[in-house]
């Protein structure tokens, strides 16, 4: 990597560009600097409000030609942290949030600033939607680019399954539109390894038609039967019709949850929400096998619209918590991965930070599992990898102040090295890590080299290094 001497100070990139741009003396630049992970507290040079793509391709080359480090911004949501770094410049794509649609080609394009909840609501008004999370604060960006998989994934698959083409500023300050016919190399490294090669300005995904009503019925259960109701999980979910998500979540019921028992708050329990699309009238009978023959402790059925769904956990995962996240992908589960995830969730040593008493059919928890399908996902067109796997789980570690973080970062830690016989990859979008080459291989597996090779071709002087696939020797960054 060639190392560039600084030739101009920071302040000369105000009239380098034509958008705004925030140094750290401006009354804004507190607010604009911080992400979604409150854990994140850095402090950027220089913080460039873009309004275009040439607003994008000219701090960048401005900045790498005058030996500043640049760091990007969409939507701010990555657990890592790598959208902003002490000393770097950070482009901020925020303010390019555009959403058209094409109703003749079935597209809706969308710029690199918006978050999902300014594509799902406009979606809404045609009855249709584009594939994606679950929190309708999640940058469109950073969750395309990692591969993206929501409520609707069972169904209609992957975000990245659904993307077009990508417009995407490369670090010689080129304007490309990568898609299947120019630049299909690049294109197939953005659609899940896409934090490496270059700053994604704009998307055009093909959209889908909404399967009707969302039909979500939750059941919490007492610890003693975690075991039996897992173990039927890790059957059924994997069962179920397409239409239906399955969801499981381990955690210590809040002191104020005063709608369930006495008994049960603030000791251990299980979560378990379906997720079903489709014919209200046939929901409970299609959903009964996985709360057949077991007494929850409290339960709950609500019927809404997809945008409501999406919308459903904004307070939940809300901003100004920190997180620590490790996330693994599972092709089964044992009767000993079982005791595991009982055994280290009953060893959080958190507390609870739900957001209200409302309790939520998506929670903020030390551990949940999502039922995928049987069928493989064919990821042959992308760089995606383990998405779309049977089993996907979270390990969570949440907190508020900094004097809870070392315990709660160490028991992650532990948590997910104890499931490591089970791991079969990790989910880049989850996970709070900035890798080395060997952390690199273990997600991306045999496409790594290709992905190498595609970065030398589009990043050879490896500007872009927050992410995983970094020609450099840098040691894994981990917090």
């Amino acid at each position: 990597m060639t190392t560039v001497t600084e030739t101009a100070p920071i302040a000369d990139l105000v009239t380098a560009v034509d958008c705004d741009v925030l140094l750290p003396e401006r009354p804004d630049y507190d607010m604009l600097r911080r992400v979604w992970n409150a854990d994140i507290d850095r402090f950027p040079a220089a913080i460039v409000r873009c309004r275009t793509a040439q607003d994008v391709s000219d701090a960048l080359v401005w900045s790498t030609a005058n030996g500043h480090r640049v760091t990007v911004r969409s939507g701010g949501h990555n657990l890592a942290g790598t959208s902003v770094g002490n000393g770097a410049v950070l482009i901020d794509t925020a303010l390019l949030n555009d959403v058209v649609f094409d109703h003749e080609a079935r597209t809706v394009t969308v710029g690199a600033g918006c978050r999902w909840g300014d594509v799902d609501r406009p979606a809404a008004e045609f009855d249709v939607a584009v594939p994606a999370g679950a929190v309708s604060h999640t940058g469109v960006a950073g969750l395309t680019l990692g591969g993206g998989f929501g409520y609707l994934g069972r169904l209609f698959g992957a975000t990245v399954d659904h993307v077009e083409e990508i417009e995407v500023v490369v670090a010689d300050g080129r304007i490309l539109t990568a898609n299947a016919e120019n630049h299909p190399d690049l294109f197939w490294a953005l659609k899940g390894a896409g934090h490496n090669y270059g700053i994604a300005t704009r998307f055009t995904f093909r959209y889908v038609d909404l399967p009707g009503l969302v039909t979500v019925r939750q059941g919490l259960y007492a610890a003693a039967d975690r075991e039996k109701l897992i173990t039927r999980f890790a059957e059924w979910g994997l069962h179920a019709p397409k239409n239906i998500g399955t969801y499981m979540r381990l955690l210590r019921a809040p002191e104020y949850w005063s709608q369930i028992p006495a008994a049960h708050r603030g000791e251990p329990i299980l979560s378990v929400a379906t997720v079903h699309y489709g014919d209200v009238e046939a929901e409970e009978a299609a959903t009964a096998g996985m709360f057949a023959d077991v007494e929850p402790i409290w339960s709950v059925v609500r019927t809404m619209p997809h945008v409501t769904l999406q919308h459903a956990a904004d307070d939940e995962f809300r901003y100004g918590i920190a997180h620590y996240w490790k996330h693994i992908f599972l092709t089964e589960i044992t009767p000993e991965a079982i005791a595991t995830m009982i055994e280290k969730s009953d060893a959080y040593p958190g507390r609870a930070l739900n957001s209200s008493s409302h309790i939520s059919h998506q929670t903020m928890c030390p551990f949940e599992m999502i039922a995928g399908s049987l069928e493989p996902r064919d990821s042959s067109n992308d760089a995606t990898a383990g998405v779309g796997a049977p089993f996907s789980a979270n390990i969570g570690a949440d907190w508020e102040y900094p004097g809870e973080k070392a315990p709660l970062v160490a028991w992650a830690r532990d948590f997910d090295a104890a499931l490591a016989p089970y791991k079969k990859g990790t989910y880049i979008n989850f996970t709070s890590v900035q890798g080395d080459e060997d952390v690199a291989r273990a997600v991306y597996g045999d496409k790594y080299d290709r992905l190498v090779s595609v970065k030398k071709a589009y990043d050879p002087a490896n500007v872009f290094a927050r992410g995983l696939v970094d020609l450099s020797d840098n040691a894994a960054v981990e917090r």
